[in-house]
């Protein structure tokens, strides 16, 4: 799921222990900062996202980086915003071609001046047939390649220290590529990840999943791949349909069973008119606290 969201100044104060593995997407810092009182913890890894043309958030970055512990992690998206919920996708083609270099030089020069390492996940969910940059007959696996080879390039070559992450969509019937086919190889990959959903019954062509029915068959096949340090870069579960809490508890059950999952980021986030939100109910904000407590 890619969500739209602006960018907006970050601030922090005192902080309460950390929350462990897990982190945060959230579209607004006084969110944030909510959400931690609620659990009782601090997300000390927390995502946003930014849209291709848009420059990357440096003095937001700068001001979130005040907060001692903070680490800020992006999803570039290669899409230009046209309206509200309406965007045109970048091809990989264009950017493997150089046509988006002056940007993306400049993109990394504004991560070099933060003197932070930034992990970036480029294209998230490249896998899709959903959204603006997704696969098609114009924008394949082999053109995505190509267009991480040359992002990673770029990037060195301006000293930006960044981490790149690489974060597909978990397996679905519909697929339009296997991973390994999208795979650009471990030289130029610093983690790997997914991106899973738990829709219940919120439309019909879905159906209630566990936590370990969402992801077990999609971490296999990463396994498959590379040894690299693997995140979930975006989590949730809806409450309709099923039990969010009891989904939640799944959850903490079965990650220890994956050893290769260094970081979770839940998506704590009203995107399309579906709640994502961790706090949609006392029983799944329960069932999250006790989660933070066996890690501990």
């Amino acid at each position: 799921m890619c969500a739209a969201m602006g960018v907006w100044a970050l601030v922090g104060t005192a902080q309460a222990a950390s929350c462990g593995m897990f982190g945060l997407t959230v579209n607004s810092p006084s969110v944030l900062g909510a959400v931690e009182q609620k659990v009782g913890c601090t997300f000390t890894s927390t995502r946003w996202f930014v849209d291709w043309k848009r420059p990357f958030p440096g003095q937001a970055a700068l001001q979130f980086f005040k907060t001692p512990g903070r680490q800020l992690e992006l999803s570039w998206q290669p899409r230009i915003r046209l309206g509200e919920n309406k965007y045109k996708g970048v091809t990989y083609r264009a950017i493997a071609a150089g046509e988006h270099d002056a940007y993306i030089r400049g993109f990394a020069r504004s991560i070099r001046t933060t003197g932070r390492t930034i992990p970036i996940t480029f294209a998230p969910e490249m896998n899709g047939d959903w959204g603006a940059y997704q696969l098609s007959a114009r924008n394949t696996p082999q053109d995505f390649k190509r267009a991480w080879l040359r992002l990673h390039r770029i990037f060195r070559e301006e000293k930006a220290n960044v981490r790149w992450v690489w974060s597909p969509n978990i397996i679905y019937p519909t697929m339009r590529s296997n991973y390994r086919a999208l795979y650009p190889g471990d030289a130029y990959v610093d983690e790997v990840g997914l991106d899973g959903y738990n829709w219940g019954t919120t439309n019909p062509w879905n159906r209630w999943k566990t936590f370990a029915q969402t992801f077990d068959q999609s971490y296999r096949a990463v396994k498959k791949i590379t040894n690299k340090p693997m995140q979930l870069g975006e989590l949730s579960s809806v409450e309709k349909g099923g039990n969010k809490a009891a989904w939640i508890r799944n959850m903490c059950q079965v990650l220890p069973s994956y050893p290769q999952v260094r970081k979770v980021f839940w998506f704590h986030v009203v995107d399309r008119n579906v709640d994502w939100r961790l706090t949609t109910s006392q029983a799944a904000l329960d069932a999250f606290k006790a989660c933070i407590r066996k890690q501990s």
